[in-house]
C-alpha cells in the first residue's frame, strides 16, 4: 500500500511520464525484442557466407532457438561417442536479414546471443563483430557502428562443433538460444544494467539499486533518472527521480536506497518478486527504460543449521539437471522446462543444481516464479580438461569475461543461493596446488560482482585416495563444501572441521554403490540417510535424463534419472517423493525379477546409479505366481488388498528404510494400496492409489498440458499418449509406432517417447510408444486459430484433440 503523504509526489510523477511521451511522441524509448525468425542456416563452410552480398536464397529458413545437431541421425560410428550420445558434428552457419528502419531515433544497437554453440565468430554488413568460445554462456555485441538503417541488414553467425566430443555430455550445436535486438539513444543503461541488494538496518527492511549509465556522445550531458519500485501486487511502493550528470564517452554507476515496509519475503512456498523500473529523462524526454525483477530473502549457508532461508532451516531437496530437453536436444522453449519443473516439483524437489555449465536466463526466470532454489553453476573444468580429445578452449583467456558476464546475468535472481565455479576438475586429482590457485582466482572474480552469495565447487569423491587428497584441499578455499558422492564422510569431516558447511552436490536415487543383487530392494544405503542437521542438503543424480553420457551404444542418453527424457515418473522416483515430499503420499511398484537379472549382469560404469528394479502395472499373466510388492509413502500404515481382498497390512516403521516390501500372490485385476496418516490436528485421514490390470491395447489417448498456446511461434503444448485398453488402463508393454497430423497454426517440434536406445528421428511424425507412452510437443505459429491434433496406429483407435492459439494479450 502506498503511503498517503506520497500520493502527491506519485501524480506527480504519473503526469509528468504522460506529458514526456505525449509531448514527444515516443512511448518506447528502448526497443529490446527478439529476432528470432526467419533466419536462414546452411552447414557448408564458405568465408563468402559472412560478405553482404552473398546469394542465401537456397539456404534453409529456420527460427530460433535452433540447435542443428539434434536433427542429425545417430550412428554408433560418430565421433561424439558415448559422451556426446553418437551425435554428429559440423559447421553451421546462419544469416539474418534485419531490417531497422523503423527503430526512429535510435542511435545505438546491440544484438544479445543468449547461448551459441560454440566458437561462434559474428559479422555484421561483412565486418567482423566479435568472437564467443565458451558455447553455454550469452554475451552481447555492440554493433553500432556497423549497422544502417536505409537499408537491409546482414547478420551472419558462423558456428564450429566440428571436434567431437565437444563436452563430456551433450552440448548440441548452432544458435540454440536466443537472440535479442537492444536499440537505445546515446544515453542509455547497458544490457546487463542493475544490481539490486537487500539488508536490514535496525529490523528496518532496505534494498539498494546500483544502476550504471552509458553516454556514448560526446557531449557532457545532465540527466535525471527515475526510479519506480513495484511490490509483488504490481502496486508503486516508491517513486524517485534524482538529477544526475555524466561524461562524454563513459560510464557512471549510481546507487539509491529505498526502504520497503512489512516486505514479503521470496521463498519457495512464497515465490513473491519485487520489480523495478528505471527511466532516463533527458532534456524532458525518456531516453531509456528498464525492468529488473527481484525477491527480498535471506539466504544464509552455516556449519552448524546448513541452509536457512528467511531465519528458518531449510533442507535442500534437490536434483541436478543438464541444460538439454531430450528429443528437442538444447533448444528448450520455456514451456518445457515449466512442464518439467511441475513434475519435479510433483515429487517435493525445492532445489535445482544446474550442472555444469550457464542454463538459459529464461530457466532462471521459471525457478523465481515457481520458488526453486538454485546452485548457479559455470564450469565442469577448468585449465586441463577431462580428455586430451577434447577442442581446444581458451580458459585462461576468457574466463574474466565469461564469469563476469555469469554472475552479473544471474545475480537479481532470488532463487540463486550460491555461485559453483566448478566440478570435479581434473586439477583436483592431477595436480591440487594449481586447483586451489584457480579456484582462488575465479573466487576473486566472482566476488567483485556479487558479494553477497557463497561460492563453492563440485568435488570428485576420489574413493581411492591413490591420487588427489582425501579431502581435497580445495575445502580451505572456500567455507561452502559442494562434494559428490561423499555424504559417508560428512559426520568425520565435519568433525575435524567444525567451520565448514557441507552440501552433498551429486548423490545416488537409490544406494551409493549397489553393483549387484539388485532382486534385494533395500534403501538403506541411501545417502539421504547420511545427512545430519549440518548438512544442507543434497542433489541427486540426475533429475531428468539427459542425452550424452550413455552406457554406451544403442544408449544416446544417460538412463538414471528421476524422470525420463519424456518427463514420465519413474516407479524408483516414488522413493524420493516418500522423503521429498510434504504432501501425503502412497505408490506401489513391483519387484521386476527380469530386470534385476539383467541388472545383476550388467557391465556399464552406470551399473551404481541404477534404481530398484520395479515396475508400476499389473500386468503378470494368468498364474497365481509370488510377487514382490513395494510400498513408498511417508504415511504410517498401510492396507493392501488384491481384487478388494485384504492381501496384507504393515507399519512403515517396521523397515529399517522406511519402504514397505511384502508378497502378495498375483490375480488379474485391482491391488490397492491405503495408507493411513494424520493431519495437522491429528485427524486421520487416507491417501490411496491402485494397479489395474490392462486388457489388450485398444485406443491411442491423448492428454494435453493445457487446452489452449499463444500465437507467438515461440509457444508450445505437451500432449502425452498413452496406449490404452477400453477402461483407458495404458498398455505397460505397447510399442505400437503411433503418427501424427497437425491441422491449422502449429507444427510438430518433437517426440520424445524416453527410450535411451530409440534412433527414430525426433522431428519426425511418428515415434514407438515406449513402455505404453510418448510425448509430443507441438509449437505455434505467428497466427491464432484452433489447432487439430490426430493419433493413428494400426490396429488402434484414433484419437484427435483440439487446441486453441490465441493471439498474445488475448489469453
Amino acid at each position: 500500500m502506498v503511503k498517503p503523504i506520497h500520493w502527491i509526489t506519485l501524480v506527480t510523477v504519473f503526469s509528468l511520464s504522460t506529458w514526456i511521451i505525449l509531448k514527444t511522441g515516443k512511448s518506447e524509448s528502448r526497443i529490446d525484442q527478439y529476432i528470432d525468425l526467419n533466419w536462414r542456416f546452411t552447414m557448408q563452410d564458405d568465408s563468402a557466407f559472412s560478405k553482404v552480398g552473398f546469394d542465401d536464397a537456397d539456404w534453409e529458413i529456420v527460427a530460433l532457438p535452433h540447435d542443428w545437431m539434434i536433427r542429425m541421425p545417430v550412428n554408433k560410428d560418430n565421433p561424439s561417442g558415448t559422451a556426446g550420445g553418437f551425435y554428429p558434428g559440423g559447421i553451421g552457419w546462419y544469416r539474418k536479414h534485419l531490417d531497422v528502419s523503423d527503430y526512429a531515433g535510435k542511435d545505438q544497437f546491440y544484438l544479445a546471443f543468449e547461448g551459441v554453440y560454440m566458437n561462434a565468430d559474428i559479422w555484421v554488413n561483412g565486418h567482423y563483430a566479435g568472437r564467443q568460445g565458451y558455447g553455454y554462456i550469452g554475451f552481447d555485441l555492440d554493433v553500432t557502428d556497423y549497422l544502417v538503417k536505409d537499408t537491409i541488414n546482414i547478420i551472419a553467425v558462423r558456428t564450429d562443433c566440428s571436434k567431437l566430443p565437444s563436452d563430456r555430455w551433450y552440448s548440441g550445436a548452432g544458435i540454440y538460444r536466443h537472440v535479442r535486438i537492444i536499440a537505445t539513444e546515446k544515453l542509455h543503461f547497458p544490457v546487463l544494467n542493475t544490481k539490486i541488494a537487500s539488508y536490514k538496518n535496525e529490523s528496518r527492511q532496505f534494498i539498494t539499486v546500483t544502476q550504471n549509465v552509458v553516454n556514448n556522445d560526446r557531449k557532457f550531458k545532465r540527466f535525471k533518472v527515475r526510479t519506480d519500485l513495484l511490490d509483488p501486487e504490481g502496486n508503486l511502493i516508491e517513486s524517485k527521480i534524482t538529477a544526475r550528470s555524466i561524461d562524454g564517452k563513459s560510464t557512471r554507476s549510481y546507487t539509491e536506497d529505498y526502504h520497503i515496509e512489512s516486505p514479503e519475503p521470496w521463498s519457495p512456498d512464497s515465490p513473491n518478486l519485487y520489480e523495478v523500473r528505471n527511466f532516463i529523462i533527458h532534456k524532458k524526454q525518456v531516453t531509456d527504460n528498464i525492468r529488473t525483477m527481484f525477491g527480498i530473502r535471506d539466504a544464509q549457508f552455516t556449519p552448524d543449521s546448513g541452509f536457512v532461508l528467511n531465519g528458518k532451516k531449510v533442507i535442500l531437496k534437490g536434483v541436478c539437471i543438464h541444460h538439454d530437453g531430450g528429443a528437442l536436444g538444447a533448444a528448450v522453449p520455456a514451456a518445457t522446462w515449466k512442464y518439467r519443473l511441475e513434475t519435479l516439483r510433483e515429487i517435493g524437489v525445492n532445489a535445482l543444481r544446474l550442472a555444469h555449465n550457464p542454463h538459459s536466463p529464461e530457466l532462471l526466470d521459471l525457478c523465481d516464479r515457481m520458488g526453486f532454489l538454485v546452485i548457479n553453476e559455470m564450469y565442469d573444468k577448468w585449465e586441463l580438461q577431462w580428455s586430451e580429445d577434447l577442442p581446444a578452449f581458451d580458459f585462461p583467456g576468457s574466463y574474466e569475461k565469461d564469469l563476469t558476464y555469469f554472475i552479473n546475468r544471474d545475480i537479481n535472481h532470488p532463487s540463486v543461493i550460491a555461485w559453483s565455479l566448478g566440478n570435479e576438475t581434473v586439477e583436483q586429482l592431477e595436480n591440487p596446488e594449481l586447483g586451489v590457485q584457480w579456484y582462488r582466482r575465479l573466487i576473486r572474480i566472482a566476488e567483485s560482482q556479487d558479494s553477497s552469495r557463497m561460492f563453492t565447487c563440485g568435488l570428485h569423491p576420489d574413493y581411492s585416495g591413490d591420487i588427489g587428497e582425501v579431502p581435497s584441499s580445495y575445502i580451505h578455499v572456500s567455507p561452502l563444501v559442494s562434494y559428490n558422492y561423499r555424504t559417508d564422510s560428512f559426520p568425520s569431516w565435519h568433525r575435524k572441521y567444525p567451520d565448514k558447511i557441507w552440501l552433498a552436490s551429486e548423490t545416488r536415487r537409490y544406494n551409493k554403490d549397489r553393483r549387484s543383487e539388485f532382486q534385494k530392494i533395500s534403501y538403506r544405503d541411501n545417502a539421504w540417510f547420511d545427512l545430519k542437521p549440518f548438512v544442507a542438503g543434497q542433489f541427486i543424480w540426475a533429475g531428468i535424463d539427459y542425452l550424452g553420457e550413455t552406457m554406451g551404444w544403442p544408449d544416446h542418453t544417460f538412463r538414471n534419472g528421476l524422470l525420463t527424457t519424456s518427463g514420465e515418473i519413474k516407479p524408483g522416483t516414488y522413493f524420493t517423493q516418500s522423503i521429498y515430499s510434504e504432501e501425503p503420499m502412497v505408490k506401489i511398484a513391483v519387484l521386476d525379477k527380469a530386470l534385476a537379472d539383467s541388472l545383476n549382469n550388467l557391465n556399464s560404469w552406470q551399473a551404481p546409479w541404477f534404481d530398484a528394479p520395479v515396475v508400476r502395472h499389473w500386468n503378470f499373466g494368468n498364474d497365481e505366481k509370488e510377487l514382490q510388492i513395494v510400498v513408498y509413502t511417508n504415511c504410517s500404515d498401510v492396507d493392501l488388498t488384491v481384487n478388494g481382498v485384504l492381501a496384507d497390512k504393515k507399519q512403515k516403521e517396521d523397515f529399517l528404510d522406511g519402504v514397505i516390501k511384502t508378497t502378495v500372490r498375483y490375480k488379474p485385476g485391482i491391488i490397492m494400496a491405503r495408507a493411513a496418516c494424520r493431519d495437522e490436528e491429528g485427524s486421520l485421514f487416507f491417501v490411496t492409489d491402485s494397479l489395474i490390470t490392462s486388457m489388450k491395447p485398444l485406443r491411442i489417448h491423448m492428454d494435453p498440458d493445457r487446452p489452449d498456446i499463444l500465437a507467438d511461434g515461440k509457444d508450445v503444448v505437451h500432449i502425452r499418449t498413452s496406449v490404452t485398453d477400453s477402461a483407458g488402463i495404458t498398455y505397460p508393454t505397447s510399442n505400437h509406432l503411433i503418427s501424427y497430423k497437425v491441422q491449422g497454426p502449429g507444427n510438430i517440434l518433437a517426440i520424445d517417447n524416453g527410450d535411451p536406445a530409440d534412433h527414430n528421428p525426433n522431428y519426425s511424425h511418428k515415434k514407438r510408444a515406449h513402455r505404453g507412452t510418448q510425448l509430443l510437443i507441438v509449437q505455434s505459429t505467428m497466427e491464432p486459430g484452433d489447432l487439430i491434433i490426430k493419433a493413428s496406429s494400426d490396429g488402434l483407435e484414433p484419437a484427435k484433440i483440439s487446441i486453441r492459439s490465441l493471439e498474445p494479450g488475448k489469453k
